[in-house]
């Protein structure tokens, strides 16, 4: 039985793309003393990033700072981002790569969407990890055009397939994607 590619696991694809780094001065809290599983504060003075390039030596239209959870997008990705998807990612605020604007963006969206027999669970005794998911059949509606996390699974970000092939069809870069399996 063939598959559904209703869903995937986003990923950031450092070593190609590099990461930005600074910024320190806008952020609104220490990012050390945030939980990052609820809303982090909007940023009221806007971040002064640098880049670092990756091995393509292209810039990304998605980056990756290492202090800032999720995203940080350019203007075509977060108008895709906030088109496809208006509920669920959340703008923090502003930043600059020299006079290029960026948006700082954080994925609070939480959809309870696994299937945890079907899924590959670590069991530790006193908890339990969602090492692999996968989601139950018959959520496609549910998930379409969303960026979203899933119970268990606090530091990964899902896109439904409408949310994906938006950004493929904009000519987004800067993301990998690995498909999530349905149960059934």
């Amino acid at each position: 039985m063939m598959e559904k590619e209703m869903a995937f696991m986003a990923r950031l694809l450092v070593d190609e793309y590099g990461f930005l780094f600074g910024g320190e001065e806008g952020f609104p809290v220490d990012v050390t003393e945030h939980d990052w599983e609820s809303p982090y504060p909007t940023f009221v003075v806007p971040a002064r990033f640098e880049w670092e390039a990756g091995g393509l030596g292209a810039e990304p239209n998605i980056f990756r700072h290492p202090e800032i959870r999720d995203w940080v997008c350019d203007d075509v990705a977060w108008s895709v981002l906030s088109k496809v998807a208006p509920s669920d990612p959340r703008l923090l605020g502003k930043g600059y790569l020299g006079e290029k604007e960026l948006h700082i963006v954080q994925v609070v969206t939480m959809l309870d969407v696994v299937d945890v027999a079907a899924s590959v669970v670590a069991d530790y005794g006193s908890y339990r990890v969602i090492e692999f998911p996968a989601f139950r059949d018959g959520c496609d509606d549910e998930m379409r055009s969303r960026i979203f996390r899933i119970p268990g699974l606090y530091t990964d970000i899902f896109l439904g397939d409408l949310l994906k092939s938006s950004l493929d069809e904009a000519g987004i870069v800067g993301l990998g994607y690995s498909p999530v399996p349905v149960a059934g």
